[in-house]
This record gives structure tokens, C-alpha cells and sequence, in this order.
């Protein structure tokens, strides 16, 4: 165990003593009512109320169209937030000691209980914490105490655990470790640390009465838990994007995947029809030597015949391999691939080797990358002068082709987008896809003037 997570469980610790020590201040309280609250408290308070509840239905309802357990936990959060509030001001705050009527301290206490529940549920299912071991060890032993916790409430009417270690210091403990132990921060991970950090700091104010903010003068804990409704809500889309773009990514592999596979079965049923033609040719070549009296001249001719035909096969079987779809990754040289890649391409480019190196990863595909750009440049400008250079560890490959508009360059690696016609758009895309999520490195593309430059950064 680190020293930050000991330090934080120290702290909880210290908490639950203060609060054993004053278990009957903290747990027995009696109900009262504090008649004198504002109608612009009422107004927020049921507009937050509104709010919380639209949020729980549009959660289920995702749901029930997706099964997408993180959106069932945070509808069933919700419930328990809207039985906690709607307790809450039934007990204590009139009039909706009246209007609601529900003035049961033991189910205002469940609540407590569920809430930190389907909490912890939520936040195991939207962080995928079960490959975060240590984060998912301390939401194991929450929902421990929190599940024997119940039967204690539906017994005592009190939620003895979780009142003794108030469940808004539970909730910070695992989103401040989230802090430190998940890897990959992006968008829907802000909005739920923002939305979670300000229910968690103003329950503190609130319950500790630090700042003199008491919630039943103010429904200040309605407006933060409307707030982190619609944050957490709108880390749930973002994400459901963000699925749906990896998703994309993925058919467009396959397709390109499909397409390679296609054309290697194609190329290996060429091979299979050249093979007897090339090798009856060879035998042709051994007749005519046989029979030509040792002549110089005709044993040269045969000598570059039957190069013709080496190369002749070799070369379908550079085609077939390249195309062959596997999957294996190797160490393989960089200049090598690249030097596949031009052969297969067909034209002129200067390979300028600097620093050489070697790569992990699949040959066939960072060859297809190289080939895919190669070919780009062609495309644009028949004549361009295209280089090649391996520097470790980068590989750079420039052309002078007349460069890229400015206005094209945020959307040069957009699936479907294309300045040529009749292309499909998706060859860079597929080209940044390998490099970056295939083979963990970085596609990026500079153009000044005339030139323009994609830069592969590999380690």
C-alpha cells in the first residue's frame, strides 16, 4: 500500500473515531422542522428534484436500448438520491413535511445506504476498475460495509456504518485515488471527477457547517446534486461516442483488412497460374544451353533470362505477402519495410537512411502506411520528387507536390475525407489508426510552401 492511500485511510479512520465518540449526537437525531424556508429555496428545490428525476429516467431508459450496466447503476443512484432529498425535507423542512409526508427515519437512512451502493457500482462500471486492482480493492471493501450495513438500518432505523463514516467521505476516498490510478483522463473522466468533487465538497461544508452553509436554510446540496446529474450525464454520452468512434475505427480495419485479404487472394491465385509457365520457361533455358555449342553469347542471354524469371517470382511473392492480412507481429528493420513498401508502389523515391533502426510491430501493416502516403504523394503531383528518410526514431516521408491547405490539415486524417475524386477517404485515417493504436506510436503531417512532410515517430 502507497503512502497517499495510507494517509487517506488514516484520515477516514480519524473521522470514524470523532464520530464513535459522538455516535449519539451523529446517529439518534429527532426530527424537526424548520418552517421558515424561502419559496426560492421551494422553487430550486423542486427544479432540482425535476432535474435529478429526468436524469434517472434517461439513464434507464439507455438502458434498457443499450444494457449497458453503468447506465442502470447511475438510474438507480439517482433514486436513491431523489428518496435521500425527498426524505430529507419530509423530516425536516416544512412545508414538505406536509406535501410529502414520508417522515421515516429509517428509510431516509436506507437511502444513505443505497446511495453509496449503486455509487460504487457506477463508478466500478464506468472506470472499469476490475483492471485497476488497487482501486477496485477499496470499492470492494466499501460496498463490504455498505451491504452489511443494511440490515443494521432496517433493524435500528440507523445507518450505523455508513453514518459513522459519513458515505461523501467514502465517495471522495475513490474518486481522489481514481486520480492517481487511472491512466486514460479524458473528457468523460473530467466531468465525472468535477461532478463527483462538488457533491463531495458540498456536503462537507454543509454537514461540518465550516463556511456556516446549513442545508435546510438553502437546498445547497439539491443544486450540487442537479449539477453532477447533468456532469455525469453528459460523461455517459460523451462516452457512448467515444464507443461509438472506436467502433468506427474498427469496421474501417476490418473493411481495409477485407479489401487486403481480397487482393491476396487474387494475387496468390496469379502466383498459382504463373508458377508452371515460369518454371517451364526454365527448362526451355537449360534446352536451348544444352544444345548451343557453349556458346558465350547465348549463356549470357540465359544467364539474364533466368534472372528475369527469379525476379519475375520473387516479385509475386513480395505481392502476396504483402497483402497476406496476418496479424503476427516481429522485429522487423524499418529501411527494409520501407524498401517493400516502394517496390510494391512502383516508383522512384530516394530512401535516405540516417540513423537506422529496427521496430516491433506488424511488417505487413507499417509497410501499407508507408505505401498508402507513398501513394498520396504520386496522386497529387506525377512528377514529385518523394523522399524517404529514417532518422530514429522517426521516418519521414516529404514530397514536393505542392504542400496541403491549411484549411485541410485538422481534417487530413478524418475517416471519409478526401480531396480527390473517387477516393473513399479512410487510407490515412486507417494509416494513423495503424501507427497509433496498432503499433503505439505517433502520425502527424507538416506542410510549408510546396512541401509537405508526414512524420512517423515510432519510439
Amino acid at each position: 500500500m502507497d503512502k497517499a492511500l495510507k494517509y487517506k485511510l488514516a484520515m477516514v479512520s480519524a473521522i470514524f473515531f470523532i464520530f464513535l465518540v459522538n455516535y449519539e449526537k451523529v446517529l439518534f437525531l429527532e426530527p424537526h422542522i424548520f418552517s421558515h424556508y424561502p419559496l426560492s429555496a421551494v422553487i430550486i428545490s423542486a427544479i432540482s428534484l425535476g432535474m435529478i428525476f429526468s436524469v434517472m429516467v434517461y439513464n434507464a431508459a439507455i438502458y434498457f436500448y443499450s444494457k449497458e450496466r453503468q447506465h442502470l447503476f447511475y438510474a438507480l443512484a439517482q433514486l436513491a438520491v431523489l428518496l435521500f432529498l425527498v426524505t430529507l425535507e419530509s423530516l425536516y423542512i416544512s412545508p414538505f413535511n406536509i406535501i410529502y409526508g414520508i417522515d421515516s427515519v429509517r428509510l431516509h437512512s436506507l437511502s444513505h445506504v443505497l446511495l453509496l451502493i449503486f455509487s460504487m457500482l457506477f463508478i466500478r462500471e464506468f472506470l472499469q476498475t476490475r483492471e485497476i486492482k488497487k482501486l477496485d480493492n477499496i470499492i470492494t471493501g466499501i460496498l463490504f460495509l455498505a451491504y452489511l450495513d443494511i440490515p443494521i438500518t432496517l433493524l435500528t432505523e440507523q445507518n450505523i456504518i455508513t453514518g459513522l463514516i459519513p458515505i461523501y467521505i467514502l465517495i471522495w476516498l475513490v474518486v481522489s485515488e481514481s486520480r492517481r490510478l487511472v491512466e486514460n483522463k479524458n473528457t468523460p473522466y473530467y466531468l465525472f471527477y468535477i461532478g463527483w468533487n462538488l457533491v463531495v465538497v458540498m456536503a462537507i461544508l454543509v454537514y461540518t457547517g465550516l463556511t456556516g452553509i446549513v442545508d435546510n436554510d438553502f437546498p445547497f446540496l439539491h443544486l450540487a446534486f442537479s449539477i453532477e446529474s447533468i456532469l455525469l450525464s453528459l460523461a455517459l454520452t460523451y462516452k457512448i461516442k467515444l464507443l461509438h468512434d472506436e467502433k468506427e475505427q474498427q469496421q474501417s480495419l476490418l473493411l481495409q483488412q477485407s479489401r487486403l485479404a481480397s487482393m491476396g487472394e487474387m494475387i496468390a491465385s496469379i502466383a498459382h497460374q504463373w508458377r508452371q509457365p515460369l518454371t517451364h520457361l526454365s527448362y526451355v533455358f537449360m534446352n536451348i544451353k544444352k544444345n548451343s555449342h557453349n556458346s558465350q553469347t547465348v549463356e549470357r542471354k540465359i544467364k539474364e533470362a533466368n534472372e528475369q524469371l527469379t525476379y519475375m517470382s520473387k516479385t509475386i511473392d513480395d505481392f502476396k505477402n504483402f497483402y497476406n492480412p496476418s496479424k503476427t507481429k516481429e522485429e522487423f528493420d524499418i529501411r527494409s519495410a520501407c524498401e517493400n513498401a516502394v517496390k510494391i508502389a512502383n516508383i522512384s523515391v530516394e530512401i535516405d537512411e540516417q540513423n537506422s533502426f529496427t521496430c516491433y510491430g506488424n511488417k505487413n501493416e507499417f509497410e501499407q502506411v508507408i505505401l498508402n502516403i507513398v501513394n498520396n504523394s504520386k496522386d497529387a503531383k506525377q512528377d514529385t520528387s518523394i523522399k524517404i528518410t529514417i532518422d530514429k526514431p522517426t521516418v519521414t516521408i516529404s514530397d514536393d507536390a505542392g504542400g496541403i491547405g491549411k484549411e485541410y490539415l485538422d481534417k487530413i486524417f478524418e475517416p471519409y475525407f478526401s480531396t480527390k475524386k473517387g477516393s473513399d477517404g479512410i487510407g490515412l485515417y486507417i494509416a494513423k489508426t495503424i501507427i497509433e493504436k496498432e503499433m503505439g506510436g505517433k502520425l502527424s503531417v507538416h506542410t510549408e510552401s510546396e512541401t509537405t512532410k508526414f512524420i512517423i515517430s515510432l519510439i
